[in-house]
This record gives structure tokens, C-alpha cells and sequence, in this order.
């Protein structure tokens, strides 16, 4: 299945947040991908919508996107003010629809990269990534970068692909993943290490992290009046030494430090690396 394949589904927003809006201004729509179950995204990044529509004093209102492909178009088409992408993703609507003006990236821990984890359950006999041929293994949705795209890689990397596993099957959102290992549908499964951190203390366990890549990024549409593109950055670069920026990084993530500058070119091993797991991806 080729790229075209996954783009055209219709528009669903899950839930929205909403502020007065200051006179003659319109709402600015800040669209995610369902990484998450969409009450857990909007639990998340409500804190964020609110610190951004106060510092740009117009209404930031939260939609997410019934499935990845329906983000990707939307983003792509400039239907969604600002986006919030991985690093796969936005490699993807480069190349389709052109490159996007990129506002800040996350930092964890105050690096801006992040890792995949591969994961199996506490009592699992799997050592290594070399024993999950003939198993079974739970990805997130295809065009995720952490639970699919990323650990394909590590996978490969480690001397097994697709076609080595018993069977591999893709779950609507990183938390799918990890309940599926938990009661034991799956050998193994894939998500990002920000998500795997959620579930310490539970019945998984670590196997194998991926190399770093450049964190997930905010980016803007195209018909943004550079302005208020402007703005958007430097609201979002402003929120780690903002003392009421702290409720915002909580909410998303314990380790979340801020937001950083972005550039293209943080983005390459994201190419690299896309361009070895579509073709398994598309068979």
C-alpha cells in the first residue's frame, strides 16, 4: 500500500476546549494524532490550549484526529492551525505536501530525543531482540513513530523483521499495546519511552531501546501570517522558564522539561530509518 493510500477519511474532532476570544480574532485549532485515547489527549493538552490562548489572547481550541492518516491530510492540507507530529509523520508530509514551518520540539529530561521501547511481560523467558522470532508482537498504529515505524528499525537492526515474527498486529494507540502484553494476547510490544514510564510498577518489562531521534514537534500551516507564527514559537519556547509553565509540563509528562528549537535536519535519521521500514511496512 502506497503512501496516497492512507491519507483521504473524513474530519472527527473528539473533544475541544474553548476560551473567550478577543474581538475580531478567529480560533487557532491545535490538532493531534489519537497516540492516545482521545479523553487522555485532551486531559494532557488542555493545559497547554490554556497557556497558549492566553499568551496569543484568542481561543486555542484541541481536536484529534480520528486516526493517523486523517492528521497527516489535515496537517498536509493546512486544515489544522498548529500540529503536533512526530518525527516520521512530518518527514511524510514534507515529502507530500511540501515542508511546514517547525515551532519547538519537546525536551525530556533536557535533551530534545527520545527513544522506542520494546517491552515483554515480567515473566517472560525473551532475553533479546533475536528472540521474538516465531512470537507474536503488538505495534501501535502504522504510521506511529515510536510504536511501529522506530522499533520496526530496532528490530531490524537486531536481525529480525516482519516476516520473522509469528504474526504482528497493529492497535489503535500506545495503551492498546501495553494492555495486549499485560494479559498476554502478545509476546512483545512497541511504544514510546515517555509511555512505557506511565506503566512502571506493572507486568512489563524492558527488552530493547531504540537509538535517540529528535523529539516530536509543533508545527504550523503554511498560511500562518508569519506574526503570529512568530508568537506561537515563542510562547511555546517561553512555557520552561515561565513559572506558570510548570502545570503545562506536568500535564503532558513527568519528564517533559520544555520546548525547544527545531530544525529540518534533526529530522534525517527519521528519513533514514523511514526509508528501510516502508517497504516492509507496504508489503
Amino acid at each position: 500500500m502506497g503512501l496516497r493510500a492512507w491519507l483521504a477519511v473524513l474530519t472527527m474532532t473528539f473533544g475541544t476546549w474553548t476560551m473567550p476570544v478577543h474581538a475580531g480574532q478567529g480560533a487557532l485549532t491545535l490538532g493531534f494524532m489519537p497516540y492516545l485515547n482521545a479523553e487522555t489527549v485532551l486531559e494532557k493538552y488542555t493545559p497547554l490550549a490554556r497557556y497558549l490562548g492566553a499568551k496569543l489572547g484568542r481561543e486555542v481550541r484541541i481536536e484529534v484526529a480520528k486516526d493517523y492518516a486523517e492528521h497527516i491530510r489535515r496537517t498536509g492540507q493546512d486544515e489544522l492551525d498548529i500540529s503536533f507530529l512526530g518525527g516520521s509523520p512530518y518527514v511524510v508530509i514534507g515529502d507530500e505536501y511540501g515542508r511546514k514551518p517547525l515551532l519547538a520540539r519537546f525536551e525530556f529530561a533536557g535533551k530534545p530525543t527520545f527513544r522506542s521501547v520494546i517491552f515483554v511481560a515480567k515473566d517472560s523467558p525473551i532475553q533479546a531482540v533475536a528472540d521474538l522470532k516465531g512470537k507474536t508482537m503488538a505495534f501501535g498504529n502504522r504510521n506511529s513513530t515510536l510504536s511501529t515505524q522506530v522499533p520496526l528499525y530496532t528490530l531490524i537492526q537486531g536481525g529480525v523483521g516482519l516476516d520473522d515474527l509469528k504474526a504482528h498486529e497493529h492497535l489503535r494507540n500506545h495503551d492498546n499495546v501495553v494492555m495486549g502484553v499485560e494479559v498476554g494476547d502478545f509476546d512483545a510490544g512497541a511504544v514510546a519511552e515517555e509511555v512505557f514510564h506511565e506503566y512502571r510498577g506493572k507486568a512489563v518489562r524492558v527488552l530493547a531501546y531504540s537509538p535517540e531521534l529528535s523529539t516530536h514537534v509543533f508545527v504550523a500551516s503554511q498560511a500562518m501570517a508569519p506574526e503570529l507564527r512568530q508568537a506561537v514559537a515563542d510562547a511555546l519556547l517561553g512555557v520552561k522558564d515561565d513559572p506558570a509553565g510548570g502545570e503545562v509540563l506536568r500535564a503532558i509528562g513527568a519528564d517533559l522539561t520544555g520546548f525547544v528549537t527545531a530544525a529540518d535536519s534533526d529530522y534525517d535519521l527519521h528519513r533514514d530509518m523511514l526509508g528501510k521500514v516502508l517497504p516492509m511496512l507496504d508489503r
